[in-house]
């Protein structure tokens, strides 16, 4: 038997197997056969005894290897299993704690808008007093104007404050959603 005939017979056996292994098997046994060089090539022959038993091997190989994954894939449906039986379980405790979260925030979020809202309209309450007590004198009317500033400017870093949060609440779900 020569070489040629060899890798034709062994290609022959392992017809079954899907084109990328038939080629990767192929490939590695035409390599060896060129290591070993044309003047061994009986020897190589004779140590891989025929083309029969090098197709066993290889497709004995191959049917552990797919037992494998389809073992795992079982393993990963029972762990889906498990999950989904844990989600069930849970939803009777998680699915309260998450509407009782939405509407916190939710809440937290409309007293903050509500103590802005407050803020501003004491702010102008006390510029118009500033501006009514400008004319009996200037020294309570700058107090009420810097007050009315001071309230501004905390009303505005409130503000700021909660449209990050609620924008950093946003990002936080997106990337949770995205995974």
């Amino acid at each position: 038997m020569t070489h040629k005939e060899f890798m034709l017979e062994l290609a022959a056996r392992l017809h079954r197997l899907p084109q990328e292994d038939l080629q990767a098997a192929l490939q590695y046994y035409e390599e060896y056969f060129e290591e070993a060089g044309s003047q061994n090539e009986q020897e190589v022959i004779r140590e891989l005894r025929s083309p029969a038993h090098v197709a066993s091997k290889i497709l004995s190989d191959y049917a552990v290897k797919e037992a494998k994954k389809a073992r795992a894939s079982t393993k990963s449906g029972w762990h889906a299993f498990w999950f989904t039986i844990l989600a069930i379980c849970a939803a009777p405790v998680a699915v309260p704690l998450i509407i009782a979260a939405v509407v916190t925030i939710v809440a937290l979020g409309f007293a903050g808008f509500a103590v802005v809202f407050a803020l501003i309209i004491a702010a102008g309450a006390i510029f118009i007093k500033g501006i009514g007590t400008l004319f009996f004198g200037s020294a309570t009317a700058l107090l009420l104007f810097g007050s009315a500033l001071i309230l501004v400017g905390f009303a505005l870093l409130i503000f700021y404050g909660i449209s990050a949060l609620i924008a950093g609440i946003g990002k936080h779900i997106k990337n949770k959603s995205n995974k």
